[in-house]
């Protein structure tokens, strides 16, 4: 093999490897929680840090969450929601659980509930619209 074509050899290796790379890296999606009590534990400490890519990637990924995203951060983020207690309703829905957060916003009282949902066996935070929503009668 001539000098040439070794280079072009590895100029094509090296382009696949990094075409690869940014595939694999776009089309990852979110990675939700392993249980109910881990998701929202993991949503608290996005809030308080202000970490809108951890946010993403608890956030139901048939939700349209990114708005919804930065209305929380911008509402409570950083140290201005303090939690006091949060409270599990299982619904008749294996997949699907409503969560009731209390505590304190700026000094004063707060409460807000949360819907949870198990997707492909993890769970994430309801934020934002679901994609796919048609109303009735339209399509």
């Amino acid at each position: 093999m001539t000098r040439r074509a070794l280079i072009l050899t590895l100029a094509v290796v090296a382009t696949c490897l990094v075409v690869g790379l940014v595939v694999g890296v776009r089309s990852r999606g979110p990675d939700g929680a392993a249980s109910p009590e881990a998701v929202v534990a993991d949503y608290v400490t996005a809030l308080r840090d202000k970490d809108r890519g951890r946010l993403a990637d608890i956030a139901d990924p048939e939700n349209d969450s990114a708005v919804e995203i930065n209305r929380r951060i911008s509402a409570l983020g950083g140290d201005r929601l303090v939690l006091s207690d949060w409270r599990f309703d299982r619904t008749a829905s294996a997949a699907e659980v409503r969560v009731t957060l209390s505590g304190q916003l700026d000094a004063s009282p707060y409460s807000d509930v949360i819907w949870l949902r198990r997707v492909d066996g993890a769970w994430f935070v309801a934020l934002g619209a679901p994609q796919n929503s048609n109303p009735k009668g339209t399509s």
